[in-house]
């Protein structure tokens, strides 16, 4: 690390006044923007600035402000890496921020509030202050003027009156004439009154005949319609009982037909003779049958044997 500063110097040399157009990296025009302008001084207006043409910076001064810039960049990595570090902290330990300036400063979440008070002047009892007057200007003049010059009651007033009387006469007969027509309007009003309440109940009174008579005609409609119900019903019952009458009149005769037919009603003694006296007298003559089959037969064959007997005799 070296000790001492970096200095440079040059030979002094004459400032081009030419001002150099900018240029592209690719070779064309680079476009015009006062943000990147130069000659456009930005920061305070109090601060001297010194302007340098673009194209009067030499390559080795380029070069030697990159070498300049990279050697203090390596000098702050060399100090960061000497700088000593804390020690970690032992086990059951740890490291808090304590206050190391020369005056404690007290912590808290408050700001410091701080009470002033002033007192102002007690304000002197002035006068008010005095009118301006202008200073009068030109010549005062004056004149006389005697009773009857100006103006003669008399003579004056009489057309005034004239008006006012006359005014009064004309709205005293207005208002005369407006009581009248009121009185008449309202004579007016009360008989249109009258003759409306007398329309309005003669209108009533047709309504409510016009319901009354609608509500008969629906009574009647309703009691023709019920009559109309209860003949049909009528006859409908009259021709299902002269259907069923007629219908049951046969079913008599062949109910009891059916039923002797399937034998729940029987005479006793057709039943006795047929599950009695026949099966009895069945059984009797067949057992005489048989008697006489068996006796034809041996009478057969006591005669076949004889003829035999004969014949071989």
């Amino acid at each position: 690390m070296q000790s001492g500063g970096y200095e440079f110097s040059a030979a002094p040399r004459s400032v081009s006044t030419k001002r150099v157009k900018p240029q592209r990296e690719n070779g064309g025009e680079r476009p015009q923007n006062i943000m990147y302008d130069k000659r456009v001084h930005r920061g305070s207006a109090y601060v001297t600035r010194e302007e340098t043409p673009e194209g009067s910076v030499s390559p080795e001064t380029r070069k030697t402000k990159s070498n300049r810039s990279n050697h203090h960049q390596q000098q702050n990595a060399h100090y960061q890496q000497q700088r000593p570090v804390t020690p970690p902290p032992l086990d059951g330990r740890t490291h808090m921020d304590i206050q190391t300036d020369n005056y404690l400063e007290e912590l808290s979440d408050r700001n410091p509030e701080v009470d002033v008070d002033t007192q102002t002047d007690v304000l002197l009892d002035l006068h008010p202050p005095i009118t301006f007057v202008p200073k009068a200007s030109g010549v005062d003049v004056s004149t006389q003027i005697e009773n009857g010059d100006l103006f003669d009651f008399d003579l004056e007033v009489e057309p005034i009156l004239e008006v006012l009387v006359g005014k009064t006469l004309e709205i005293g007969m207005l208002e005369v004439l407006e009581e009248n027509e009121l009185r008449e309007i309202r004579q007016r009003q009360e008989l249109f009154e009258q003759a409306r309440n007398a329309e309005l109940a003669e209108v009533q009174r047709l309504e409510a005949e016009a319901k009354r008579k609608f509500a008969e005609k629906q009574r009647r409609l309703d009691e023709e319609q019920k009559r109309i119900s209860a003949q049909a019903e009528l006859e409908e019952k009259v021709a299902a009982r002269a259907y069923a009458k007629q219908y049951l009149s046969d079913l008599h005769s062949q109910v009891f037909d059916s039923l002797v037919e399937t034998g729940h009603f029987y005479d006793p003694l057709l039943k006795d003779v047929k599950e009695v006296f026949l099966p009895h007298v069945v059984e009797s003559a067949s057992a005489v049958a048989q008697e006489l089959d068996l006796a034809r037969r041996v009478l057969e064959s006591l005669l076949i044997d004889t003829i035999k007997r004969r014949t071989a005799a």
